[in-house]
């Protein structure tokens, strides 16, 4: 899929995309927050955080899609499609204690980066006048989104590192 001119979908294929992407996202990062509380406060604040971005992205998702009658188009984060790919997602991984915060921590940097990848595909490749503004905003927050994970990403490997820097002073 090098050739960005075969890409062709239709308005309602580009929010049913959209939107399963955020809705997968959101679902990642209330996961994350919930499975961090305890013992990563910070992090798991950083995924609250995230996660109401995603809430607010598909909320403006669901406003486009309805202003060109294509409502049903988006799915949202509580549906169950939604979670069962949450589920899915959850058990074909391990707890976070088990992988460390920093390989969860990669994943969920890794599929924010596909988003990122995904999101300006289709704003690249949009013909839909209704589309640009969502979809330009689409594409801004997932690499925002990115930017996020990154520096969590670095401040928790400086911290982890801290410690057994003094250990060995």
């Amino acid at each position: 899929m090098d050739d960005i001119t075969t890409l062709t979908l239709l308005p309602q294929e580009r929010l049913t995309l959209a939107s399963g992407l955020e809705s997968q996202d959101l679902q990642r990062y209330r996961r994350l927050a919930q499975d961090l509380a305890s013992r990563h406060a910070d992090i798991s604040r950083v995924m609250t955080g995230l996660g109401v971005e995603c809430e607010q992205q598909l909320e403006a998702l669901q406003e486009a899609a309805e202003h060109m009658e294509l409502g049903s188009c988006v799915t949202r984060g509580d549906e169950p499609a939604g979670a069962a790919a949450s589920i899915a997602e959850a058990r074909a991984s391990s707890s976070v204690d088990a992988r460390g915060v920093s390989e969860v921590l990669e994943e969920a940097l890794d599929a924010a980066d596909e988003a990122s990848r995904l999101s300006r595909l289709l704003l690249d490749t949009n013909v839909t006048p209704e589309l640009e503004t969502p979809l330009l905003s689409f594409a801004r927050h997932k690499q925002a989104e990115c930017g996020v994970l990154r520096e969590c990403l670095t401040d928790h490997a400086g911290q982890a590192a801290a410690p057994r820097r003094a250990v060995t002073a």
